[in-house]
């Protein structure tokens, strides 16, 4: 998870207060379900609902600036809240300035009178304009940046002015050899579950392997080479344990970043990350890569879009 930024001015057009309720309204359980279910009917060119059966979650991608983005962004916006210690209005403004070029990878429960967000993770694709939010934080010079002291020390030398695009580079060629190129990656910019549906200190459970797969599957399906993230331990030690897909930077440790872990940054060269986790485990790597046993509990997107995202689209 990652710290929203203290916001100065209020959601445009409404004071605080009102901007605070209006969002809680708009993400009460009710209004989430029935939109939810409106987006499984005719927010995609298929009934999901009738084609996941008697399976109990849909995955789908959600454009963060579409229709349907309070359906995603509720999860999102009420985990942080509370992790944080953010209210609504916060979060959204924060995180919301990465919308135009973000999409949620997104498991709904239809098991439920009403479907329920089960878990999201915001996909965001690199523009000039607005950059990674992972990649901002880290690089900022600010003192209220954990790794920035760090950044400076292992790559800058005494007296030489700090750059935010030559830091950059460094980190990628003390990392793997070459700059990590902004342009071919994608950033996870955030990833939250439900309460009733968290693994216990962050572990992989079948929503959260569901929506990391989903992530997976839209990078290849961009011919992207690399992500990025900004983790919470836990959450990246159980990653990890799947023969390590993430790399960590040079000289950079672990600290606190406002919420109750301690957080890493860390990236994953798509290439090697995967050969790493089937040359740890083949079965799991057909369940993580391929998808295959999450298909029996839930639609997957290769199965309803095939032309984007089957195993053959995305050259696997």
């Amino acid at each position: 998870m990652h710290r929203p930024e203290k916001q100065a001015e209020s959601m445009t057009g409404l004071s605080s207060t009102d901007a605070e309720e209006d969002l809680r309204r708009r993400f009460d359980d009710e209004a989430i379900g029935q939109l939810t279910e409106e987006f499984l009917e005719v927010g995609t060119p298929y009934n999901l609902r009738e084609l996941a059966g008697d399976r109990q979650f849909v995955v789908a991608y959600i454009d963060a600036d579409g229709r349907y983005s309070d359906i995603p962004r509720s999860a999102e916006a009420t985990v942080f809240s509370e992790t944080f210690d953010q209210t609504l209005e916060e979060v959204v403004e924060d995180y919301g300035k990465y919308d135009p070029t973000s999409v949620f990878a997104t498991v709904i429960d239809i098991s439920t009178p009403l479907p329920k967000v089960a878990g999201v993770l915001r996909i965001t694709e690199y523009s000039e304009v607005f950059g990674f939010k992972d990649v901002n934080d880290l690089l900022v010079d600010d003192p209220d940046n954990p790794w920035i002291d760090e950044i400076k020390d292992n790559y800058f030398e005494d007296g030489e002015d700090y750059d935010v695009s030559e830091a950059w580079k460094r980190l990628g060629k003390k990392a793997c050899g070459e700059e990590l190129v902004l342009a071919e990656s994608l950033d996870i910019a955030s990833h939250a579950s439900a309460k009733e549906y968290r693994g216990v200190r962050g572990d992989l459970n079948g929503v959260s392997m569901l929506f990391y797969h989903a992530c997976l599957r839209y990078a290849l399906a961009k011919d992207k080479k690399n992500l990025f993230a900004i983790f919470d331990i836990p959450p990246l030690e159980n990653l990890q344990q799947f023969g390590k897909p993430f790399d960590v930077y040079y000289g950079l440790k672990k600290h606190k970043y406002g919420g109750p872990f301690d957080a890493l940054p860390a990236f994953c060269v798509l290439k090697n990350g995967m050969q790493r986790i089937r040359d740890n485990n083949e079965l799991v790597g057909k369940v993580f890569i391929d998808g295959v046993g999450l298909d029996q509990n839930g639609l997957l997107p290769n199965e309803y879009l095939p032309k984007i995202y089957s195993d053959q689209a995305v050259n696997l």
